[in-house]
């Protein structure tokens, strides 16, 4: 004999990316307890408006679930008010395992609770086209999500006059999440921890448990952002590093290098030990020093980025700040700490055409660093700002960009920064583009000047 006091049937559905699965008892339904963790709200750090933080951004969330993993119940509340909660769906279970479950609410929920926060977190919701913007800031810290932990109690509302869905869900909720943090510049995770949050809605709404999760992870950052060691992590910037990014208001002075006049055979180990490689993490450019601590480069090479690596010619490396940049004029400045480091002369005179030049740089690949090319000045050109470059047939690639084009004695003339290739873009093709040295100094209001002694 069948017992049906004991059969259930089985159905399942898929809703907002859950997996719900519905266990009928002919007798009437029952549900597995789900309890909901309270989350004790953690008090926020202090962080002065505008204090000077390194930029961050939420990279990616994922959730690490098994496959049918328990993480929610739907209950029953009869009650005496308007509404009522029917659970003719028991419970709910994870069915995403560990593929990435991302929703675009949850980016925003991570740039409001840091943004609230006072943390210099990138990803406003508001502005559509900050990443096309000549002002747009690259991350100095990528910031991971795992979700190791749901839990929800679902009221599914029906309405008491008419025992029609409602078709809105109240209820509360509780997440754990794992944080990792990530420096495209180290190549590794920098920061570890865990948060939780809790969530609650009432009155309902459409699509209730996604807005359960939704709250409960703006929590759990609210609580991320809590932690002192993420305030310590970001805070972190080199006190050596002067504030001189108001070009227009601030005149930078350097000290007037002596100009090289033997041939640059005899002076080239000195001229090449100070071009740099300069390194974001995503890609490389090149760069060289105008002073010990500033170097010159392109502003694509250090675009949107606050810090960047910085390599010698030695294989020493450091960590530089872009202080100054001229967007326009394609020109910006580094800075790094005092280190020995030797600048090398610039001449100011403009270079003639058919003047024998030199390039240094390091074309395609970070070990080709220090590579030097020769040509000869073809002409000079007028660029889409009506600014004047440098054109010449010395040989460059992508990754000479921001290095020096010096003349025949060693002395910088220019900054290299464009070409046309050949051959899928695998071969210079001769017409390659610097900025004279004399106008870079110009737009990034850049001084020399005889000091009688070295400033410290």
């Amino acid at each position: 004999m069948v017992n049906f006091e004991q059969m259930k049937i089985e159905t399942r559905f898929w809703k907002h990316g859950l997996y719900v699965a519905v266990a009928l008892v002919l007798a009437g339904c029952q549900s597995i307890p789900v309890a909901v963790n309270v989350v004790q709200q953690k008090p926020q750090l202090t962080i002065p408006l505008g204090q000077r933080l390194a930029p961050i951004k939420l990279d990616s969330v994922s959730v690490k679930l098994k496959r049918g993993a328990l993480i929610g119940e739907y209950i029953n509340n009869r009650g005496f008010g308007e509404d009522f909660c029917k659970a003719s769906v028991p419970n709910i279970y994870w069915n995403q395992g560990r593929a990435k479950f991302w929703d675009l609410e949850l980016q925003d929920r991570f740039y409001e609770a840091f943004k609230a926060a006072n943390y210099n977190v990138i990803g406003d919701p508001n502005k559509l086209f900050a990443s096309e913007s000549r002002d747009k800031i690259e991350p100095d810290y990528l910031v991971g999500a795992q979700v190791t932990e749901i839990s929800m109690q679902v009221c599914d509302e029906y309405s008491r006059w008419t025992a029609l869905p409602a078709r809105r869900q109240n209820g509360k909720s509780s997440i754990k999440v794992k944080w990792q943090v990530f420096s495209p510049v180290l190549k590794k995770v920098v920061f570890e921890a865990y948060s939780e949050g809790a969530g609650a809605l009432r009155p309902g709404v459409p699509d209730g448990e996604i807005a359960l999760i939704d709250a409960a992870f703006s929590n759990a950052a609210e609580n991320f952002a809590a932690d002192p060691k993420m305030l310590e992590l970001v805070s972190n910037l080199s006190p050596t590093v002067a504030d001189i990014r108001k070009v227009d208001n601030v005149i930078l002075e350097i000290k007037r290098q002596n100009i090289l006049t033997d041939p640059i055979q005899t002076n080239i180990d000195r001229v090449r030990l100070g071009v740099v490689t300069l390194d974001s993490g995503r890609a490389h450019g090149s760069g060289f020093f105008i002073s010990p601590t500033y170097i010159m480069t392109n502003n694509h090479v250090v675009e949107g980025q606050k810090f960047i690596k910085v390599r010698l010619l030695t294989g020493r490396e450091l960590l530089g700040e872009v202080v100054r940049k001229h967007p326009e004029r394609d020109v910006a400045i580094v800075q790094v700490e005092r280190g020995g480091h030797r600048p090398i002369p610039i001449r100011m005179e403009p270079v003639k055409i058919t003047e024998e030049v030199y390039a240094i740089g390091t074309p395609k690949e970070r070990r080709l660093k220090g590579t030097v090319s020769k040509g000869i000045v073809s002409s000079f050109r007028s660029n889409q700002y009506g600014m004047e470059d440098i054109q010449a047939d010395v040989d460059v690639h992508g990754g000479n960009s921001g290095g020096a084009l010096v003349d025949k004695n060693g002395n910088v003339v220019g900054v290299t920064y464009a070409g046309a290739v050949m051959l899928e873009g695998k071969v210079s093709a001769g017409l390659n583009l610097f900025i004279p040295i004399y106008d870079a100094l110009k737009k990034l209001n850049i001084e020399l000047k005889d000091f009688q002694r070295d400033r410290k």
